[in-house]
Formats: C-alpha cells, sequence, structure tokens
C-alpha cells in the first residue's frame, strides 16, 4: 500500500452560485496563499502547534497539493466527471481528500465518488447556516449550491438518518415544515450550538454517523457569522465562532474520511480574513490526521 497522505485538491468552480454572489472560483488560489503563511514554517517536515503545545509531524502523512480540477465552464456534467475521477484517484492512492471550493454545488461529486469508491453506508456531517435541500425549481435547476444534499440523497447508500447538519439557522421556505417532519436528518441549529455544551453537540453528531463505513465532512464558511467571515456566498446573522467550530472540527478530525469547505469568496473578504479561516482549517485537518 501506498504511503498515507493528506491531499489538497482545488475545484475553482461557482456555475452553482445561482443565489449567492458567484466568486468562489477563486477561492482555492486565495486559500493556498494563505495556506503557505502558516507552511513556510514547516521545518524537516515538523511543525509546532502552539494551542497545543506539542510537535506536529508530517513525514509519515505528509501534504500534497493534487492541482485543481479540470474545471469544463459550459458543463457542469463533464466537470463534476471530473471532479468525481479526481477524487477517486486519490482515494485509490491512499490520500486523504481535501476539497478547497467552489460555490456549494461541488459537494455532491465528491461525496458520489467517496460513496461509490466502497460498500457501505455514507454519513454526512454538514457544517452550514443552510439546510441545502432544495430539490428543483426553474431558477436554479437540479445542481445548485442550494440542491447538493438534496442529491446526496439519492444515492443509493446515503441515509437521511446519517446525515447531520450543524449552524443552520434564520428562515427557510415553508415547504420545509412539512419535508423535515418526513426525513429523520439530524439539525443542530446554531441557536442550539450556543446552548449546548459542546462536547454533548459532539457526541450527538458522532451518533448520527454510526454504523456508516464512510465518513464526508463539509464545512460551509457560512456557519460562521458574518462578522468572522465576511467573504461567503451568503450571509446570515447569528452564527458560529471560529472556536466553536475549531473545538468541533477537533473532535470530529479523527472520523472523517474526506472533507471540503465550501463558499469562500475572495471578492466579499475582508483582508483576507476569510481565507486564513479557511487556511487555518486546512492545516487543522492536516495535523489532526498525523496521528490517525
Amino acid at each position: 500500500m501506498k504511503q498515507q497522505t493528506f491531499g489538497i485538491l482545488g475545484f475553482p468552480w461557482d456555475g452553482g452560485a445561482s443565489l449567492g454572489p458567484p466568486g468562489a472560483r477563486y477561492a482555492p488560489h486565495a486559500i493556498r496563499e494563505n495556506l503557505q503563511w502558516i507552511q513556510n514554517r514547516i521545518s524537516d517536515q515538523k511543525i509546532y502547534h502552539v494551542e497545543k503545545r506539542e510537535l506536529i509531524d508530517f513525514s509519515n502523512r505528509p501534504i500534497v497539493d493534487y492541482g485543481d480540477i479540470d474545471i469544463v465552464s459550459y458543463s457542469y456534467e463533464q466537470t463534476f466527471k471530473n471532479a468525481e475521477l479526481a477524487v477517486s484517484k486519490m482515494l485509490d492512492e491512499n490520500s486523504f481528500p481535501f476539497i478547497l471550493g467552489g460555490d456549494h454545488s461541488f459537494s455532491y461529486p465528491l461525496i458520489k465518488a467517496l460513496h461509490d469508491h466502497c460498500e457501505g453506508n455514507i454519513a454526512i456531517i454538514q457544517f452550514d447556516a443552510h439546510l441545502d435541500l432544495v430539490d428543483e425549481n426553474a431558477q436554479q435547476g437540479r445542481f445548485s449550491q442550494s440542491s447538493q444534499i438534496r442529491r446526496a440523497l439519492e444515492l443509493p447508500r446515503v441515509k437521511a438518518e446519517n446525515i447531520v447538519q450543524i449552524g443552520v439557522r434564520n428562515y427557510n421556505y415553508p415547504w420545509y415544515d412539512q419535508y423535515l417532519k418526513e426525513i429523520p436528518i439530524q439539525q443542530i441549529t446554531a441557536r442550539e450550538v450556543y446552548q449546548t455544551p459542546l462536547d454533548h453537540v459532539l457526541k450527538k453528531i458522532l451518533a448520527a454517523c454510526e454504523g456508516t463505513e464512510k465518513v464526508y465532512l463539509t464545512f460551509d464558511i457560512d456557519v460562521l457569522d458574518p462578522a468572522f467571515a465576511p467573504g461567503s456566498g451568503g450571509h446570515e446573522s447569528g452564527g458560529l465562532t471560529p472556536m466553536q467550530c475549531f473545538e468541533l472540527l477537533e473532535g470530529l478530525y479523527p472520523h472523517i474520511d474526506a472533507m471540503d469547505i465550501a463558499e469562500v469568496n475572495p471578492y466579499y473578504d475582508f483582508k483576507g480574513v476569510t481565507t486564513s479561516l479557511a487556511a487555518r482549517i486546512v492545516m487543522d485537518c492536516a495535523s489532526a490526521l498525523t496521528k490517525r
């Protein structure tokens, strides 16, 4: 078996930004630039984690950049197929896929790649302000930034009870009232995160993943309050803090098999605040996986 690596893959795509503003296609480049600020401190494949007071050694799981997915701007079908193939190749090479998006429509082919690469059920952990369960409409079609979780539910081994959404909030379409009563998706609203000890939140998330073979984590940057992440595709007040997200993610990294970060939009960012948060999350995940 090939040496395990931590693979970074860019998905410079905002073809699904039907309601939110375009610009997320520039996020992979911007996140990599901010990531370089941290990686400049790596020496002899080691870096010191200040908050943990420990040395992180990447010798056994080095960070490898796979470049960007081939984008076919006139065809989301071909672009998504290219994405599936790229992630499948990473999995074949024993590389943990960490994908830098991109508007949130891009998660569907990535989830499908993990789904098709195993035989068991897939759990999905979604950090997001929004539910992303829209089926289809004239304005957005079927493969928009509002639909990737709905599309994932159509995969044979993705069950609603193994999907957990964290940080959802604000107001949404009235049909959600009945729909969410009919399907057992687990939801932990932003308000509930604030009102619940984080270790209890973590246990609830992991409970939704029990009995599955693989776990996919998708992190929409708008789960954070806009005060912390101004460069996103959709601002909703009352979001989570960076430290809440860091703490929850730290407890989840040992359990996941692939991850993406979505909806970072450099056009709406302020002095790289949002892209630096995204870069920190990439580095945190890479560091945590050195111990797995």
